[in-house]
């Protein structure tokens, strides 16, 4: 802005300067850090009193006019035990959360259940069958969460134990322990068996998962919700099969789906007006090219030049008897530099660019062959996200 010459001018401080987005901004990061510390200092504070300290989890109320008490929501505690016995005499979290919602029995925030909302993560300690606060027991500060400065989103962290604050609430307490310990034994089972520790020993967590053609574009005719990947090459709807809550149960192979799509995308791309902007966008590119080509050159022209001069002072001061330290070895990369330029600017002696007299085939062509973009290991992340931009939803 100080570049358009367009002022920055508010109402407390007047017209904004070098100074004020220097020192201001350097005294808000620090009062946002101090305030983030002083509002954790503050719900430690809450939870060693018993207290929420932060939201409330299913199975509780919040007690009006005492901020961050809680009580047992007779209904909903009904639910988590019901969930508890069930996974302990060996449903799945998907068969107990497509049982619920096969009964109506609403899920948090009147959403229908999800295995995952069951399940959970059992290092993190979340999901109904993680969470310690059923036994009477508030653990708080598990996790840090810091934003990631490449994406924006928020990323947690684990805690080690040490830094917990637990805090025993028996007021609280919906399930006993002798049903705790029943589900926490058969989930270290399942943790424990070879499947897990296999998987696990993979680490498969760390590594990106690729990006499909479709991934999240695809959507359920029946219920709306998204189709995800079941199996290797398959997709369903998240809905049949995570909570029960639409019939639709067949899937489909994601080749399949995909050679749908590019052969509807050829259909669509082979309209006039596409040809014709694929050709000025083609034109419009090469142009760029050679901008930046002539530039490229014209830069290395002017440092030849100056090589140049360089070696003919020092070529005239070695004549006049002048012998320095260092001032062969300066002649030497002077010219090592000059050789090097030149070979540059007489490789870059190409013949002009002259386009394609049908340029039109050309784009035809290359539309009909999409599918083997997507198979080129060099391109295929590009030729992903910019196929993506041309799919809405399917």
């Amino acid at each position: 802005m100080a570049f358009a010459e367009v002022m920055i001018v508010t109402l407390a401080e007047g017209e904004i300067s070098e100074l004020h987005v220097g020192l201001k901004g350097t005294m808000n990061a620090l009062f946002l850090k101090d305030l983030a510390q002083k509002t954790r200092r503050g719900l430690q504070g809450r939870v060693l009193q018993g207290l929420s300290g932060g939201g409330v989890c299913y199975g509780y109320d919040l007690v009006p006019g005492e901020t961050g008490s809680r009580r047992i929501n007779a209904s909903e505690s009904k639910v988590v035990q019901a969930i508890f016995r069930d996974y302990e005499a060996g449903l799945s979290p998907r068969a107990v959360a497509r049982k619920l919602n096969e009964k109506g029995i609403p899920g948090p925030s009147g959403n229908p259940w999800r295995d995952t909302t069951i399940r959970g993560h059992f290092g993190r300690g979340t999901g109904i069958l993680n969470n310690e606060l059923y036994v009477g027991r508030l653990v708080w500060n598990r996790l840090t969460y810091l934003k990631d400065p490449k994406t924006g989103r928020r990323r947690s962290r684990h805690n080690p134990p040490e830094k917990w604050i637990v805090h025993d609430v028996p007021a609280l307490r919906v399930v006993d322990d002798e049903l705790w310990e029943a589900v926490k034994a058969r989930q270290g089972s399942i943790r424990a068996s070879d499947r897990v520790v296999k998987a696990r020993a993979t680490r498969f967590w760390e590594r990106r998962r690729s990006r499909h053609l479709l991934s999240g574009l695809v959507r359920c005719q029946e219920c709306g919700s998204r189709y995800a990947a079941v199996g290797r090459d398959y997709l369903a709807c998240s809905a049949a099969r995570g909570s029960g809550t639409c019939s639709n149960r067949q899937s489909i192979r994601r080749p399949a789906l995909e050679g749908l799509i590019l052969d509807g995308l050829r259909q669509r791309l082979m309209a006039p007006e596409l040809v014709e902007e694929f050709i000025r966008a083609f034109q419009k590119e090469i142009n760029h090219q050679r901008r930046e080509d002539d530039a490229l050159r014209d830069a290395k022209g002017r440092e030849l030049a100056d090589i140049r001069r360089k070696l003919d002072g020092l070529i005239k001061a070695i004549a006049d008897g002048l012998r320095a330290p260092g001032l062969q070895q300066r002649l030497d990369e002077l010219e090592a530099r000059r050789i090097a330029i030149e070979e540059c600017l007489a490789a870059s002696l190409t013949t002009p660019v002259r386009l394609h007299p049908n340029l039109a085939q050309v784009y035809r062509r290359q539309v009909e062959q999409l599918h083997q973009a997507l198979d080129h290991p060099e391109i295929r992340d590009e030729a992903v996200q910019v196929l993506r931009g041309l799919i809405e939803q399917f």
